[in-house]
């Protein structure tokens, strides 16, 4: 068994990782679940059409509580464990090859959402607007992308 020196640097640099790439996974999760959730309350409680602003704001904000929520659940759990429960947690998650890819995608995606919604949606919102929501959309298609091919079998390889 491997010995770890259990210091308060070796606990915060832990804790600070495995909470980063926690409040990453729920930034995706909340991009690709708060919009359709906002379209479904916004078209059930009001009459009027949904305009794309409205939308691009909606996933930005499902994305930045998601983070925040997964961010404070994530510490609260590193606040309960050990030094040595940390360090194994974040050595697994730091070689996951799956995680990898996860976050590859979701960076990709999130690139080209923010190339290709200004492009397309040029007129129908401001450009904070157009560049934040698509950051999300891209972040969430990308992350989405990456378990629906492992759904399908394709695992992630090296």
């Amino acid at each position: 068994m491997v010995q770890v020196a259990s210091s308060p640097e070796t606990w915060d640099s832990d804790s600070n990782y495995l909470t980063v790439q926690s409040m990453k996974t729920y930034f995706a999760l909340g991009t690709v679940v708060g919009l359709p959730l906002y379209s479904v309350y916004h078209l059930r409680k009001r009459n009027k059409s949904l305009s794309i602003q409205e939308l691009l704001n909606s996933s930005s904000l499902a994305g930045v509580g998601a983070a925040t929520a997964g961010g404070l659940v994530e510490f609260s759990r590193n606040s309960l464990s050990d030094a040595a429960t940390l360090k194994k947690r974040r050595l697994l998650l730091s070689t996951s090859v799956s995680r990898r890819r996860q976050d590859d995608f979701a960076t990709i995606g999130a690139v080209l959402g923010v190339c290709v919604v200004p492009a397309v949606f040029w007129t129908r919102a401001s450009l904070v607007y157009l560049t934040t929501g698509g950051l999300t959309w891209g972040y969430g298609s990308g992350f989405m992308v990456h378990h629906l091919k492992r759904m399908s079998n394709n695992p992630a390889s090296v």
